[in-house]
């Protein structure tokens, strides 16, 4: 590969950083910039077939729907719960477990967040966990950065075990067989068996880097978006946060062993939850003194909250419980699965090419935000005039995004099916991955789960960066001698890791807590700890043995 070829394949990448990052541009101007620049790349350096190009275009446009109809409907029940007046109660629940902010944020997101991301993934947890934070005074940008740091660890066994269990396996396949079948033999003789191993690898490795994740994420809200920008401040409830990090960890950890990655997020969360409020309520491990010190104003929009709680919490929560119980039983009762998943929208052979997308219309989280909303209308009794102004801030917080969404999976698609090429090369994600492992073998644990977080970054998929990568990794654990599982177990590591800071994810998380065009400023606190979080996975594993 040409030192032009590497820049191309470096392209969606390199403008993102630098139009989104750097020049701090909003998602909505820089990531059509960035799709146009990676497409000029693939067709003039990569030579890429533009007849395969167009249908990427397609595909990304068509894929976009899934995650555009999730934020609008998370936008959707947060404008419900406010105007209808159900939020104020709601906060005045969480105050009365807890006045103090740090502890909300580790309950919200790391506990709550987690039980979302078993029950759903696609960047559901930040999309439900970041508005509520914001209703409970913490500002709109440190909720969206604090939310996505919480929802990554508990991606392991997201969507009910999907990343491993799907994006794993099938990114193991090649020629019809998988690259892993000697592995399988010890392992029960099937892949299932054999991701069960994979995870707990992952999961052990998070006793330590998943059990820091509340304390992080404490001390980042403190020392940024606290008033006295103390870090101090986040440390001083080391001893909560730590335990929090456990209360969910260890009963992964437990239920990983003894049934698999289908759950652990699920059950662990309720565990931890379990733990952790009645802890919460007496104030152990805790200050004396609540900490509620924020330097910026906690409501950006302007709207006026009812101080007095309108409703029961039992009510106010109802659209909560019943979101979580329509995620639990669509992926866990086979019947209720295949009548939902029978309404799915598929477009095959996309202008005359192999490419294929599809539309979960019912399935999808977005159709059940919607019909909750729907709910709410008639649970909270809501008159036409807030019925009106909930649907209408809805749609138009949406705009920015269905821009950036709407160019941002394109770019991917372009990047991902680039393969055929008049250049002779693999598409540029391998290309480029093949240059790190022939060049950087001997520092691969921990470059494997950099990979990982490369792959998230781009394709807003933990899933879908295990696809793309698990053969490589396997293959460089072959070449230089590497532990496989462990160099699995980091590849998807890093995969979570990559959630915290890829674009589709931040752009959601900007959105649903109004603060659209401030995607750089949140990438550039989410970065540092999702690269921290990687290399630490890394030195685990080096120190573990295997390398």
């Amino acid at each position: 590969m040409t030192i032009l070829q590497l820049f191309a394949s470096l392209t969606p990448v390199l403008s993102v950083m630098i139009f989104l990052v750097l020049l701090r541009m909003p998602a909505s101007k820089a990531m059509p910039i960035s799709m146009v620049v990676t497409a000029i790349a693939a067709v003039f350096i990569w030579q890429m077939d533009t007849t395969l190009l167009a249908a990427s275009v397609v595909e990304g446009l068509l894929s976009a729907i899934t995650p555009l109809t999730i934020i609008f409907g998370a936008v959707f029940l947060l404008n419900t719960l406010k105007y209808s007046g159900a939020m104020d109660t709601i906060r005045a629940g969480f105050t009365n477990i807890s006045a103090d902010a740090r502890v909300q944020v580790i309950i919200i997101c790391w506990l709550f967040g987690a039980f979302i991301e078993g029950s759903a993934g696609f960047g559901t947890p930040a999309a439900i966990g970041a508005p509520l934070l914001v209703l409970l005074g913490v500002p709109p940008v440190a909720a969206a950065v604090v939310a996505l740091i919480a929802d990554s660890a508990c991606v392991s066994f997201g969507a009910i075990g999907l990343p491993v269990l799907f994006g794993m396996e099938q990114g193991l396949i090649q020629g019809g067989v998988s690259m892993a079948a000697e592995q399988f033999a010890a392992h029960g003789g099937t892949y299932a068996g054999y991701a069960r191993y994979i995870v707990m690898h992952m999961i052990t490795i998070d006793l330590i880097t998943g059990t820091l994740i509340p304390l992080v994420m404490v001390t980042m809200l403190t020392g940024f978006f606290g008033r006295n920008k103390s870090f101090k401040e986040g440390l001083a409830i080391w001893k909560f946060a730590i335990f929090s990090g456990l209360a969910f960890t260890v009963p992964a950890w437990i239920i990983n062993y003894l049934a698999g990655p289908e759950f652990p997020s699920v059950i662990g969360a309720l565990i931890g939850m379990a733990m952790v409020i009645p802890v919460a309520r007496k104030g152990y491990l805790l200050p004396k003194t609540p900490w509620n010190d924020f330097a910026e104003n906690d409501n950006q929009d302007g709207v006026k909250l009812e101080t007095t709680a309108k409703f029961s919490q039992i009510a106010a929560w109802t659209p909560y419980i019943i979101m979580a119980a329509l995620l639990v039983l669509s992926r866990t009762v086979a019947p209720l699965k295949a009548w939902l998943s029978g309404f799915n929208i598929n477009w095959t052979g996309l202008l005359g090419t192999e490419l294929k997308a599809s539309f979960a219309t019912l399935y999808a989280p977005g159709a059940f935000f919607v019909a909750v909303c729907i709910l709410g209308f008639f649970l909270f009794k809501m008159k036409s005039p807030a019925i009106k102004q909930s649907i209408g801030v809805s749609c138009k917080s949406m705009l920015p995004t269905i821009i950036s969404l709407g160019a941002s999976v394109p770019m991917v698609k372009i990047f991902l099916n680039s393969g055929a090429n008049g250049a002779g090369l693999a598409s540029m994600p391998v290309a480029l991955a093949d240059m790190l492992a022939s060049s950087m073998g001997a520092v691969w644990a921990w470059m494997a789960p950099i990979v990982g977080i490369f792959g998230a970054f781009l394709s807003g998929s933990a899933t879908f960066s295990n696809m793309m990568f698990s053969s490589l990794q396997y293959s460089v654990a072959d070449n230089i001698g590497m532990n496989h599982t462990l160099v699995l177990a980091l590849q998807g590591i890093g995969a979570n890791a990559g959630n915290m800071m890829c674009v589709m994810n931040v752009v959601a998380a900007a959105t649903v807590v109004g603060m659209a065009g401030r995607e750089s400023e949140i990438i550039r606190k989410t970065m540092p700890v999702a690269i921290g979080y990687a290399l630490l996975a890394g030195t685990i594993a080096t120190l573990w043995g295997g390398f």
